[in-house]
């Protein structure tokens, strides 16, 4: 794994941490949040049920009315003892005391056939305005409810009805104050949790860019360093060829050095197109003569194997570039096409300008590229014939190569099969 890749896997680990703590802060205020909410609605209802119980010594008109809110006796069960456990918990039980009086504003309407409607303990407003908000509560025929910060609940015995307010002022702002500090710490942790994890995964990354450094440095030095031994065998087989003639041995070992070469120059390749592209190096390439002529050199190839070429390529196409870098994306592809091309198949190579980039296609005749799996095509030292891929003389990391000089250039490569023919598609952005 090279640095670029490193370092873009410890952009993904730092979303996904922040993501997952994020959901994990928004998760738990929300509980808080409606927790508080629902334990502040529970104990404001169970509060109006205590003074419509008989809490207020001078509205004896509630006195025979009782709560349906009371918790069940504790009977030794399971239940009964969570059901008790959560209710301290969330101090749903209002007082059952009549100090809870010194410390509510409240006020009661009520309504008796055949008479005038009763006001008590009015506060803030007239008893006009107090009769009026209770049968507007009346009508809407809800049994507890909030409005304009006042709680009421309604209570009917007979020929009496009752409509208890209120005053939850207090009771609302500790909600908000709530959901206002854990809204506070879900987005004050995000922020220090996202500063906290760049930090670490910086320094957790460290050592893995070193060695890939290094390993690049060991890719270099151990090429060029084998290059020589690769000289003299090849001096002293070719010597030995002229002294005693070709024979099945000497020619085998110009084989495999031929193919030792190869193979140290693609690790080389290997190393250097992990690197980013140099804006110095580039120039303004006309692309169309250097595609059709490096196309033009794999031509005697593609002819001696029993196959064709077809040239689509537009003119006047050009790109800032390094001429280099296309020479060797197109020679990777049209070499690939050749190999696992069909006998008596065609080769295509198609071009033409994308915005600033260019658009190059490669494509083949390959009949059986229907049960490939195109996902690992770029993965290096694969082989998409594991069966002929000596005799073909691939090393499975040519497309690997041309995947890394596209995303030099902040590209893309697709591979796709229809009807018979495979294509690969680079689409690179101008710098």
């Amino acid at each position: 794994m090279n640095e670029k890749a490193i370092k873009k896997l410890r952009h993904k680990f730092i979303l996904i941490a922040f993501i997952s703590f994020m959901l994990v802060m928004a998760t738990m205020s929300i509980t808080i949040f409606t927790a508080n909410l629902i334990s502040t609605t529970r104990q404001v209802y169970n509060t109006l049920n205590f003074l419509a119980e008989g809490g207020s010594e001078q509205v004896v008109l509630f006195n025979d009315f009782s709560t349906e809110d009371e918790a069940p006796p504790d009977d030794g069960s399971f239940l009964s003892g969570f059901y008790n456990a959560m209710q301290d918990m969330f101090n749903t039980n209002a007082k059952s005391n009549e100090e809870i009086m010194f410390s509510l504003r409240y006020f009661a309407v009520v309504f008796k056939e055949g008479e005038e409607p009763e006001v008590f303990h009015l506060f803030e407003m007239n008893e006009e305005e107090a009769v009026h908000r209770a049968q507007l509560v009346l009508a809407e025929n809800r049994e507890f409810g909030v409005e304009d910060n006042l709680a009421h609940i309604i209570k009917t015995k007979k020929d009496t009805t009752v409509v208890l307010f209120m005053n939850v002022e207090t009771e609302r702002a500790n909600v908000r104050r709530v959901g206002n500090i854990a809204l506070f710490l879900t987005v004050f942790g995000s922020i220090l949790a996202f500063v906290i994890i760049r930090i670490f995964s910086n320094f957790a990354i460290r050592p893995e860019i070193r060695n890939a450094e290094n390993q690049k440095k060991f890719i270099t030095n151990a090429s060029h360093e084998l290059k020589t031994p690769l000289a003299v065998i090849r001096a002293n087989t070719e010597l030995e060829m002229m002294m005693h003639g070709e024979d099945e041995w000497n020619r085998s070992t110009m084989n495999q050095v031929d193919r030792m070469t190869g193979l140290i120059q693609n690790l080389v390749m290997i190393a250097r197109a992990d690197e980013k592209a140099n804006k110095e190096d580039m120039a303004e390439t006309d692309v169309s003569k250097v595609v059709s002529d490096t196309a033009d050199t794999f031509l005697p190839v593609a002819t001696q194997s029993g196959k064709s070429m077809r040239k689509e390529i537009s003119e006047g196409v050009t790109m800032l570039t390094n001429e280099a870098h296309i020479r060797q994306l197109v020679s990777l592809l049209v070499d690939n096409a050749i190999k696992y091309c069909d006998d008596g198949g065609e080769i295509g190579v198609l071009l033409s300008q994308k915005g600033k980039g260019v658009r190059i296609e490669i494509s083949n005749s390959y009949a059986e590229g229907g049960s490939q799996d195109y996902s690992r095509f770029f993965d290096r030292f694969y082989r998409q014939d594991e069966s002929h891929n000596i005799d073909k003389g691939g090393y499975g990391i040519g497309l690997s190569i041309a995947d890394s000089l596209v995303r030099r250039y902040k590209g893309k490569i697709d591979v796709s099969w229809k009807d018979g023919v495979i294509s690969f598609v680079c689409v690179l952005k101008g710098a």
